[in-house]
C-alpha cells in the first residue's frame, strides 16, 4: 500500500493527540491571516460514529450550494459513509452508508478514500471506494437522488476480470470528465476517468481508467494505459492523485512512484485513435538529494497558457518538506521548483487550486504554526492564510485539496481532530 506520511493518517479513529495550544478561542490558536474558519460539521458527533468518520477527500458543491463528501470510516457499518451538507441551513445528513450489499463481502463498496465526487446535472453522484465489490477492490459507484432517497448501483468492481487485477485495483482517488477543468457541469453519460493504485500488467504498477456510466455500453471499464509497461517502472508507478483532462482530450496526472529516479513522475496520456500514448513529462529527484522534489502529490492543474502546477510530499531544499512545481509546454516541458516550503509555513503539501486572480491556493498536511496543517496561497511567495489547531478537538491535518466558491470562500475537510480526537471536520473559510 501507500507509504507516505498521508497514508499513515489513515486508518485508526481513535488515537490520542497532544494539544499544543491552551484551549479553544484562545489567540494562540487563532490564524493570523484574514481568513475566519467556520466548521460545518465535526465528525463522530454520533453514537458509534453513525455520521462517519476520517473524511480523506475533498468536497464538491452543486449548482445550489450544498456540498457532499465521503468519509473513510464509520457509518452503520464503519465502512464510510456519502454525506451532504445543506446550503443555508446547514443540516447534515448521511446519504449512504457503505457494506449495506453483502456485508460480509460489502458488494456495494468499502471506505472511499482521497474522493472527490462528481455531480451531474440531475444531481446524481459519482466516486469510487478503496475496497469492497466482487473480490474486495473497490468499486465505481453512483448514487441517484429518488424524493429524500438515495440508491447505489455498483458501476464498475475492478479485480473482476483475473485474480492478477489487470483492470486495476483499489481505485481510491475519484473520478474526473471532460470539460470538468473549465467548470462545465458532467451530463451522466460521458465516460469517467480515474486510475487505480495497484494491478495492471503488472501487479503494483496501477493503471488509468475508463469506465461507461450507462447499462449497454459494449465494455463497461477500459484500462488506457497500465503502468510499468516499461522495465524499472519508468514510465511511473502507483498513480495516487487525481486527473486533469485538457480540451484537447490528454490526461495529465502523475504517479506516486516509480520514474527514472523511481521518486514519482508527471505524466500525460494522449489520445492515438482508440488507444492513448503515455509520455513522462518529469521524473522526480533529478537533481541530487531531490531538491526538485520528491513523490507529487494532489496531481496537476493547468492554467490558460498550458502551464501545468503541482506539489510534491517530499523533497526540495535542506527542510525537505515538499515543493510547488510548474511544467511549462514547449518542443520539451521545461520543470522548475516555484517555491519550498519550511514547516512554519507548511509540510507537505496535497493539493491546489487557481483562484480568478491567478494565485495558486492548497492545504499542507503538516506544519504551520502549531504543526498541524495549514491552508496556504502561493503567488510569488508561500503566504499562510490559516493554520490549523494544534488542540486535538481542533480540525487539523486536511490530507486533500479545497474547493472555492464565487464570493471566495474555501471549503474543505481535515483528517483528524475534533469529536474522539482523530475524525475529521469539514470546515468553511471565509476571507
Amino acid at each position: 500500500m501507500r507509504k507516505s506520511r498521508a497514508a499513515a493518517l489513515h486508518r485508526p479513529l481513535f488515537v490520542t493527540v497532544i494539544a499544543s495550544c491552551i484551549f479553544v478561542g484562545s489567540s494562540l490558536c487563532q490564524s493570523a491571516a484574514a481568513f475566519t474558519e467556520n466548521t460545518l460539521h465535526s465528525f463522530c458527533s454520533e453514537k458509534s460514529c453513525a455520521d462517519g468518520g476520517n473524511p480523506y477527500g475533498s468536497v464538491s458543491m452543486d449548482s445550489a450550494g450544498n456540498l457532499y463528501g465521503t468519509t473513510y470510516a464509520g457509518g452503520a457499518h464503519d465502512a464510510g459513509v456519502v454525506f451532504e451538507i445543506a446550503a443555508g441551513t446547514g443540516q447534515y445528513s448521511v446519504l449512504y452508508n457503505f457494506c449495506s450489499v453483502g456485508l460480509g463481502n460489502c458488494g456495494d463498496g468499502k471506505s472511499p478514500d482521497s474522493v472527490k465526487l462528481v455531480i451531474d446535472t440531475a444531481g446524481n453522484l459519482y466516486g469510487t471506494t478503496e475496497w469492497g465489490g466482487i473480490i474486495n477492490g473497490g468499486v465505481v459507484f453512483e448514487l441517484v437522488r429518488s424524493g429524500s432517497a438515495w440508491t447505489e448501483t455498483v458501476l464498475y468492481s475492478f479485480c473482476s476480470k483475473s485474480r492478477y487485477c489487470h483492470d486495476g485495483g483499489a481505485p481510491y482517488v475519484g473520478l474526473s470528465y471532460a470539460g470538468e477543468a473549465s467548470g462545465k457541469p458532467y451530463d451522466g453519460q460521458s465516460l469517467l476517468y480515474g486510475t487505480t493504485y495497484y494491478g495492471g500488467t503488472d501487479t503494483n504498477g496501477g493503471v488509468v481508467f475508463a469506465v461507461a456510466p450507462k447499462k449497454g455500453m459494449r465494455k463497461r471499464e477500459a484500462v488506457l494505459y497500465a503502468f510499468c509497461s516499461q522495465s524499472n517502472c519508468t514510465d511511473g508507478r502507483q498513480p495516487d492523485t487525481p486527473l486533469y483532462l485538457d480540451a484537447s482530450g490528454n490526461i495529465f496526472g502523475t504517479t506516486h512512484g516509480g520514474g527514472q529516479f523511481s521518486a514519482g513522475t508527471v505524466f500525460e496520456l494522449s489520445p492515438n485513435g482508440t488507444t492513448y500514448t503515455e509520455a513522462v513529462l518529469y521524473s522526480f529527484c533529478a537533481q541530487t538529494n531531490c531538491t526538485d522534489g520528491s513523490q507529487p502529490s494532489g496531481g496537476v492543474i493547468m492554467d490558460s497558457s498550458g502551464n501545468l502546477f503541482g506539489t510534491t510530499e517530499f523533497g526540495g531544499d535542506a527542510a525537505g518538506d515538499g515543493v510547488i512545481f510548474s511544467l511549462s509546454p514547449g518542443a520539451e516541458w521545461q520543470y522548475g521548483v516555484l517555491a519550498d516550503f519550511h514547516g512554519r509555513d507548511g509540510s507537505a503539501p496535497l493539493g491546489l487550486l487557481l483562484d480568478t486572480g491567478g494565485n495558486l491556493i492548497g492545504t499542507t498536511l503538516l506544519g504551520g504554526a502549531y504543526k498541524k496543517g495549514t491552508v496556504f496561497e502561493f503567488n510569488g511567495s508561500i503566504q499562510t492564510l490559516y493554520d490549523f489547531c494544534g488542540l486535538a478537538i481542533c480540525g487539523n491535518q486536511p490530507t486533500a485539496g479545497m474547493i472555492q466558491d464565487s464570493a471566495g470562500n474555501l471549503y474543505g475537510t481535515t483528517s483528524s481532530g475534533a469529536n474522539h480526537r482523530t475524525s475529521g471536520i469539514v470546515f468553511e473559510l471565509s476571507p
